[in-house]
């Protein structure tokens, strides 16, 4: 039985800029199959996607994001 690969928390802060930084987060097993993950939730293709944080599932972690104008 093969074994599957286990999975990660992908990160991205200063996602997609425009007049303010956006975040992406995608639980995967790799990044090519979280970013095409988080462009299928976007629904279009990311030209920019920011810094990348990988986090193992077996880590306790947590990111916010505040609000403002």
């Amino acid at each position: 039985m093969a074994r599957i690969p286990p999975l990660k928390l992908f990160i991205w802060t200063s996602f997609c800029p425009d007049y303010s930084s956006g975040l992406a987060f995608a639980i995967a097993q790799d990044e090519t199959e979280a970013r095409e993950m988080v462009e299928k939730e976007m629904g279009y293709d990311i030209y920019v996607w920011g810094d990348l944080e990988i986090v193992p599932l077996t880590d306790k972690v947590a990111r916010a994001v505040s609000g403002g104008g």
